[in-house]
């Protein structure tokens, strides 16, 4: 192995301990860093491993030769916890130590090489055998967690980014962006891997190696900073509701008149239309479609039906349009007045969430679209 990729991956292995302790030492830590910080652990100990698998003389470290091979079986379950932990924050279940069974059964399946002597594992790692029935099937488990649990990932963000959309106005929806960034850049990585197993690509699992290192290292840190990076409040109180909105939403899709009959749909989207016009309820930062509907007396599937049908308009939409329409009102009112306070008035309760709502919204800042109210008044 080159000298150049031993520091890289010397390097790598003790920021990925270093990681470790920053996230999960201290009671400001929440679920989603500690499960992140485990997971740089094994990152950490795997290219540590990779040091230890490659030495070509026996020393005191000989004995560890092999044991790294198998904890990438545990990456793909980390990385589902770790994005469900992100977004929500729940309570962890008795079912989650089934995530534990990938890795376990690699491990079981090679338990009698891992503790041969470490003259025959030195062997090994110098001439590996091609006929090792155990690795191969341990292999094709590690593979394999990794996509099906790249599946789950992508299936349970969609459920939440679809929940938070339909009964939720206040989140940063670049949140869901760096998600997806993260799913999208993970299954890169594990495609390359794959198709790298051979000789003639061993640098494509070089190279998955160091994004890999990359990836996960940046999002540590930027956890550490941040514990609540990726936190959808209030996404707990409606996640009961998720499996009941998919339902609701697969029952409208699959008729284009929908459950509500044409006058049904446009009275309730009369009715909601002139309440936030009247009692400007989009200023309630901590409103959601269950108390908008509560507050104008109908079902929330009812409600959410007229803002898709009539409207054209999930509920985030409907009502971001409201708070940002209101702001771009106030700026061409009021000159001088502090963006953030219009903001804070409109209804949004952070200033990331609002610049980044405003500008999907308008195409532009909200400095640079007071900067184009000037212009066009100068």
């Amino acid at each position: 192995m080159p000298i150049i990729l031993q520091h890289l991956f010397a390097i790598g292995g003790f920021h990925g301990i270093l990681l470790f302790c920053l996230l999960t030492i201290g009671s400001d830590n929440t679920k989603a860093n500690k499960i992140l910080g485990v997971w740089c652990l094994f990152l950490g100990l795997f290219f540590l491993g990779i040091l230890v698998n490659v030495q070509t003389s026996l020393n005191i470290f000989s004995f560890f030769i092999g044991w790294n091979v198998y904890l990438p079986a545990s990456f793909g379950a980390l990385l589902y916890l770790y994005c469900r932990q992100a977004i929500t924050d729940r309570s962890f279940s008795s079912a989650d130590i089934l995530h534990v069974l990938p890795v376990l059964a690699c491990y079981l399946l090679n338990i009698d090489d891992l503790f041969t002597a470490a003259e025959i594992k030195l062997s090994w790692a110098t001439a590996p055998a091609d006929n090792n029935s155990s690795l191969q099937l341990s292999q094709w488990i590690i593979y394999s967690q990794a996509f099906i649990y790249l599946g789950f990932s992508f299936q349970m963000v969609r459920k939440y980014q679809r929940a938070a959309k339909n009964n939720l106005a206040d989140f940063n929806p670049e949140i869901f962006r760096w998600i997806w960034i993260l799913l999208i850049l993970t299954l890169s990585v594990w495609s390359f891997k794959l198709v790298s197993s051979s000789e003639t690509l061993y640098f494509l699992s070089v190279i998955s190696d160091l994004v890999i290192i990359f990836l996960i290292y940046g999002v540590a840190l930027a956890q550490w900073r941040n514990p609540k990076l990726f936190k959808i409040n209030k996404i707990e109180e409606i996640s009961a509701s998720i499996q009941d909105t998919q339902t609701n939403n697969a029952q409208t899709n699959s008729s284009a008149a929908g459950l509500l009959d044409s006058s049904t749909r446009e009275s309730i989207s009369t009715r909601v239309k002139q309440f936030m016009d009247e009692e400007h309820a989009y200023k309630d930062s901590q409103l959601n479609l269950l108390r908008l509907a509560q507050l104008i007396g109908v079902s929330t599937h009812h409600l959410s039906e007229a803002l898709n049908q009539h409207q054209g308009k999930n509920f985030y939409q409907f009502i971001n349009d409201y708070r940002v329409n209101y702001v771009r009102e106030m700026l061409a009112q009021q000159q001088t007045a502090k963006i953030l306070d219009l903001a804070m008035t409109a209804g949004f309760s952070s200033k990331s969430t609002f610049n980044a709502v405003f500008k999907q919204t308008t195409g532009l800042s909200p400095t640079q679209y007071r900067q184009k109210l000037t212009n066009t008044t100068d």
